[in-house]
């Protein structure tokens, strides 16, 4: 395994590792991953690093970096808002591949914020042939809101059925106000907002309707215990269905995991799926993979 730290962008102020495919493999797309958040580029957990050296494994190069302003990388000098300067940044790694290595095509690869970047920058640059989205916030939600949507989801999900949340509720401990509105909001959503896509939604599903144009393979892995499985089903909608059935998008639902993947076995079976998809992703455009990788746990499909 080789692995070389760089620096990237035009004042070179970006540092990342780049994973060099190991040899005896025909040229596959070079994968860049993008980190979630103000997590720097080892990930959570460090599964960062487990994801690019599996893919490594497999064929392909990859370059993850930090960031401006997040882990190594100095904070920038522009007034860029970060969902302008993240989408130059992660184009900035696609150049550095192209430039250093003749690679130009790529999968682009996320967890959380990682992944809204990595579905602009797939938008905004034809360099892109796939996208990797790991807990894809589909729906953008102010800080309110998304509290409010986490308590919707714990309710509906896991309180109802627990004996000691019941046990709260009936002995005066449990903040009814919270409870009342979550369950409140969690009906309305589900039997009239669910009827009437957002302006949101719509901007979402044209913008899958776009990148299906271009034939650009979208994968989708969500934690099934996530509330932003239920953002991305509703978002999609029929079209995310839709394209799912026709194959230009594949959903994989990962039961019994968390946001994060946390566990050690939640991250061997996110790998597992990422290395099929990104695989599935290469051959499509004709690139021969030598050793395809099968999943070895159990995924769901998006229903």
């Amino acid at each position: 395994m080789k692995e070389e730290a760089i620096q990237l962008g035009k004042s070179r102020s970006l540092v990342g590792i780049v994973t060099f495919a190991a040899a005896g493999h025909e040229a596959k797309p070079g994968v860049i991953l993008l980190n979630p958040g103000i997590v720097h580029r080892v990930g959570p957990g460090r599964i960062y690093v487990k994801i690019a050296r599996a893919l490594a494994v497999q064929g392909f190069t990859v370059v993850r970096f930090d960031f401006s302003g997040i882990g190594d990388s100095s904070v920038r000098q522009d007034n860029l808002r970060f969902e302008e300067s993240s989408v130059d940044e992660a184009r900035a790694a696609m150049s550095f591949l192209e430039i250093t290595k003749d690679i130009n095509r790529f999968i682009l690869l996320g967890g959380c914020s990682g992944a809204a970047v990595s579905l602009e920058t797939a938008r905004s640059d034809r360099r892109a042939i796939g996208a990797i989205l790991i807990n894809l916030p589909a729906r953008a939600d102010d800080d309110e809101q998304t509290i409010d949507r986490n308590d919707r989801h714990y309710y509906w999900n896991f309180a109802l059925l627990s004996m000691t949340s019941w046990r709260k509720l009936l002995t005066g401990q449990s903040n009814y106000r919270k409870i009342g509105r979550a369950l409140t909001q969690g009906i309305k959503r589900k039997f009239i907002d669910s009827k009437k896509p957002s302006d949101s939604d719509q901007r979402f599903q044209t913008l899958l309707r776009e990148l299906a144009g271009r034939s650009v393979q979208l994968t989708f892995i969500c934690s099934k215990d996530d509330p932003l499985l239920r953002d991305l089903r509703d978002a999609g909608g029929d079209v995310l269905k839709r394209l799912c059935r026709q194959g230009a998008a594949a959903c994989d639902v990962i039961p019994r995991s968390d946001h994060t993947f946390s566990s050690l076995h939640d991250q061997e079976r996110l790998v597992d799926v990422i290395l099929k998809r990104a695989n599935e992703t290469a051959l499509a455009l004709g690139e021969q993979s030598r050793a395809p990788v099968v999943a070895h746990h159990p995924v769901e499909a998006l229903s």
